[in-house]
């Protein structure tokens, strides 16, 4: 039997027996050494436990009470359940002798403030941690307890980690999550008490033993990674110079020491060179991200640069950009820069997203017309832009650039929908469309679209005859077949007389019997086929007699055949 009641308070206990009686607790698993489990609480939390024979060495829950030092409800609940076996068993041990008829929650609400003070400086000077999680959760006297932080990352790490610290993949995702968690919160805090050093070495903490860890992860420890980069913003963004020199100092020591494997290195050097560069030092940064913009201009992609946390191929305008805000250059300045550069996607993306939120359509209409001019090699861009034209000339009622517009999309457009086909074929006068078509129809490269079209406009003839002139006109045939009906039956028949012959030959199996018997159905429906799949049945019943199931369903056809 465990030994573990006396660690928790009263009330701890009796919340935790509810828990367990509850059903809260899922997923227990039990071993030699530890005993982990979920408990459903105000969300789900992760609980580990371990212990050597009855002695509990260490316990682990990623709620925020927990987080402070203190055992609480949900690892009580575990243990309740692991020592009664099962949830279904009702016999858990009573965690308290009275029968109390008031709620805790009820004798708080109740009682008097000065006793409530009264109260909380005695439980203060009786347990230091009860006094650490009095101060963190009152803000009141100093949070910067960077020891006490230090050891709550110990423990996420010791949590989802076997013996020998490694986290494999299934625990990854939710160790990341925890630990996140823990240093937004507590970190977070010290930044607004303005204990930066003290953020800084706790955030440096984390980092370094994250950049040691032996983790089978996946995007995890870079997730982590730019929630210790953001903490570092924000820390050197609000401390003053000497806490700024001091951190300086840190990482021109260990950006390429070794202190972290070598891509988090990556993420410490740019920390180095981007963030804690001087304003003198940012200027040549953004004059040499300037020289290689301008080596582009004029091209549809902007160069990308490689940084660990603004993006792997951030586009070097936008990180121009980011560096000239922080030495104090306008907005109106910065874009007046950019469109220097409107050849670049990335920068006609900006100003048409600018335009779009502030309702400004004929900026946007002037920024989507240029663009048309950089991307005629792109089809897929071409069409984009197009659309979004149609839309803003709809919106203005401007009927003349909307037909043009329509028209020079469905000739890029190779797969364009009948819809946009009948939306210009609708804007035109018949005399007009006759001409139009055929140079709409003629653009299609693909047969199938141009089939389409050809069905669309009932141009039956140069239909046939396309179809006809294909080597596979097989799907083509299935598809516009009954199109054509009218004028050209017996070459449909024809043709599928003889591609069925050659599946009546080399059937052999109940899936191309099915496969046959569609196809002869098919040919029924077209005039005149009737009768050509009558004398296909009855020559196929006296050709292939020992196949008896494929007789048997050419009887169905043989019986309505004259004699």
């Amino acid at each position: 039997m465990l030994k573990w009641r006396e660690l928790f308070r009263s009330h701890i206990l009796e919340r935790g027996w509810d828990y367990a009686k509850e059903g809260n607790v899922t997923d227990l698993v039990k071993t030699d050494d530890s005993i982990s489990a979920v408990v459903k609480g105000g969300e789900h939390y992760k609980v580990k436990i371990r212990y050597s024979g009855s002695e509990i060495t260490d316990g682990y829950c990623s709620c925020p009470y927990a987080a402070k030092g203190e055992w609480c409800k949900h690892m009580a609940a575990v243990l309740f359940l692991a020592e009664s076996g099962s949830a279904s068993d009702k016999s858990f041990g009573v965690p308290y002798t009275a029968a109390e008829s008031q709620s805790i929650e009820e004798i708080i609400k109740s009682a008097d403030r000065k006793d409530i003070e009264e109260l909380l400086i005695h439980l203060a000077n009786q347990d230091e941690r009860m006094e650490s999680f009095i101060r963190a959760n009152l803000r009141s006297g100093s949070s910067s307890d960077v020891k006490q932080i230090e050891k709550e990352i110990d423990g996420v790490f010791y949590a989802y980690g076997d013996r020998t610290g490694y986290i494999d993949y299934y625990n990854a995702m939710s160790f990341a999550s925890d630990l996140d968690s823990l240093i937004r919160n507590r970190i977070g805090a010290l930044i607004d008490d303005e204990s930066y050093m003290d953020a800084f070495n706790a955030s440096i903490y984390a980092y370094t033993k994250l950049g040691n860890c032996d983790i089978d992860d996946d995007g995890e420890i870079a997730s982590i990674s730019s929630t210790c980069y953001e903490l570092w913003q924000s820390i050197i963004t609000s401390c003053d110079p000497k806490v700024r020199e001091c951190i300086k100092e840190w990482f021109e020591e260990h950006s390429d020491d070794g202190t972290v494997i070598d891509y988090m290195e990556d993420m410490l050097q740019d920390f180095l060179k981007y963030e804690l560069a001087s304003e003198a030092e940012l200027k040549e940064i953004i004059k040499g991200l300037e020289e290689k913009i301008e080596s582009s201009r004029g091209q549809i992609q902007c160069p990308g640069i490689f940084t660990s946390y603004y993006g792997y191929s951030i586009d070097a305008i936008e990180l121009r950009n980011i560096f000239a805000r922080r030495i104090g250059i306008t907005e109106e300045e910065i874009e007046k820069y950019m469109r220097r550069y409107m050849s670049f996607r990335s920068v006609r993306d900006y100003f048409i997203k600018k335009a779009t939120e502030q309702n400004n359509t004929d900026e946007e209409i002037k920024i989507l017309t240029l663009g048309k001019e950089f991307e005629k090699d792109s089809a897929y861009t071409m069409h984009s832009y197009s659309k979004r034209l149609i839309e803003l000339y709809v919106r203005n009622k401007d009927k003349v650039a909307e037909k043009l517009e329509r028209k020079a999309d469905l000739l890029i457009n190779q797969g364009a929908p009948l819809e946009d086909y009948r939306a210009y074929r609708a804007m035109c006068n018949d005399e007009e469309w006759l001409e139009e078509r055929l140079k709409i129809i003629e653009s299609r490269n693909n047969v199938d679209k141009r089939c389409e079209l050809l069905a669309e406009e009932k141009m039956y003839d140069k239909l046939f005859d396309t179809i006809w002139e294909q080597k596979d006109k097989l799907g083509l045939m299935n598809k516009y077949g009954f199109a054509l009906e009218g004028d050209y039956s017996e070459h449909i028949l024809d043709f599928y007389a003889e591609f069925v012959s050659g599946l009546a030959e080399y059937a052999c199996n109940r899936s191309r019997y099915d496969e046959l018997n569609r196809y002869l159905m098919r040919m029924s429906q077209y005039p005149g086929g009737e009768e050509r799949v009558r004398r296909l049945a009855l020559e196929w019943i006296d050709k292939y007699p020992t196949r008896k199931v494929m007789v048997k369903m050419l009887q169905g056809y043989r019986r309505h055949c004259h004699k």
